[in-house]
């Protein structure tokens, strides 16, 4: 392989080396991209690799068309291979207007392999190849120009590892018969939902304490107006308005400017270019009609008793070091407090491969048929 290859700045490139890539069944893909100061995150750089070569793409070239990465991403002959890719799918989502097909994520696969919950990629390539990641260029300005050797190596060196550690863990995975332990979570990792935003339930992610449905329909309002904003400006949201300004205005329902400026986290960055159009926001939600204002929350459940919860959390650990599979795959902390609630219903611990591994050891736990115990530096089930 190349110690250099060029970085691909032509749609003539670009299409020569898609081409080449498709002939592959799998390749690795990673993307460089910025977005701390942008609603959308912008891309600067995409590494291609399959086993016989490597190429950085830069989108930000002059008149560079990158319809051919669209038609490779697109091809379902082709496996796409990326780490912990949901970022870098977002970003394609939001390209293609559709996700990439045939999606496989090595985050993931190293779940099934016992790596732990949510292996960095370096960490991934020192356990699988024994090779050490020089992070240092890790907080590059991917949208510089010309990039530095050792950036341009670092970049390709993501998606150059990746490939060949994808083999090995497929092979783990296969040898081991655990396919379809993938299938759940790859199948939710392909959802577009997953990479839409609802701007008619953007405002439930805020957080506060409002129990009166007329506060909780203006922040209704106000949490969709922020995200169009937002989206219009290409703005971080939180830039627009902070969230606890939200629920201040919410709250306190301003009729005026002069009531808007005296709101606590309100300052001139948003009455000045929003003051006059928050006012009326806030006047067309108390208007509407109160069918369709949202109904406040009801009181928080009891919580799980916390002996259970925990000695759930323990034969879940003890399970997981059992079957070598990370116990995020397993069970996830609301299952577990669900569980120890007496709750069963929609939890997929309680079904499948997770069941044979993990479930059928909980519902024996909850209804005292076996207990837990150590014995040195090893937990131990023990029927009762």
């Amino acid at each position: 392989m190349n110690s250099q290859p060029p970085l691909i700045t032509s749609t003539d490139q670009l299409a020569d080396i898609c081409a080449r890539m498709a002939a592959h069944k799998d390749i690795a893909i990673d993307t460089e991209f910025l977005r701390e100061t942008t609603y959308y995150p912008k891309l600067c750089l995409v590494q291609i690799a399959s086993p016989d070569e490597a190429a950085a793409i830069d989108p930000l070239a002059d008149g560079i068309d990158l319809s051919p990465l669209v038609g490779l991403l697109s091809d379902a002959n082709t496996t796409k291979v990326f780490h912990a890719g949901k970022q870098d799918l977002e970003i394609f989502f939001r390209m293609m207007g559709e996700l990439p097909k045939s999606i496989y994520d090595t985050q993931i696969a190293a779940m099934v392999c016992g790596l732990g919950d949510q292996v960095g990629y370096d960490k991934l390539i020192q356990h699988i190849l024994s090779i050490t990641i020089d992070k240092s260029s890790q907080f590059t300005d991917w949208s510089r120009r010309p990039l530095s050797p050792r950036q341009y190596r670092y970049a390709l060196d993501d998606v150059i590892h990746l490939e060949r550690a994808y083999h090995i863990l497929k092979d783990r995975i296969d040898s081991a018969g655990r396919q379809h332990w993938l299938t759940e979570e790859m199948t939710a990792l392909c959802q577009p939902s997953q990479y839409e935003v609802d701007i008619d339930t953007i405002w439930t992610r805020i957080k506060h304490r409002i129990h009166k449905p007329q506060a909780l329909n203006r922040l209704k309002h106000l949490g969709r107006w922020r995200e169009q904003e937002a989206q219009k400006r290409d703005k971080p949201r939180q830039r627009i308005a902070k969230d606890d300004t939200l629920v201040s205005i919410a709250m306190q329902g301003p009729t005026t400017l002069a009531e808007l400026n005296d709101v606590r986290g309100v300052n001139p960055n948003v009455t000045k270019p929003y003051g006059g159009e928050l006012i009326t926001l806030i006047a067309k939600a108390d208007h509407e009609d109160r069918a369709l204002w949202p109904t406040p929350p009801s009181r928080p459940e009891k919580p799980a008793p916390q002996a259970t919860a925990d000695l759930l959390k323990v034969l879940l650990k003890h399970c997981a070091e059992n079957a070598e599979v990370a116990s995020r795959l397993i069970a996830s902390s609301q299952e577990i407090e669900s569980l120890a609630k007496g709750q069963a219903e929609g939890i997929m611990a309680l079904a499948g491969w997770r069941h044979e591994v993990f479930g059928q050891w909980a519902e024996k736990l909850l209804n005292g048929d076996i207990a837990i115990t150590a014995k040195g530096n090893k937990t131990i089930i023990v029927p009762k």
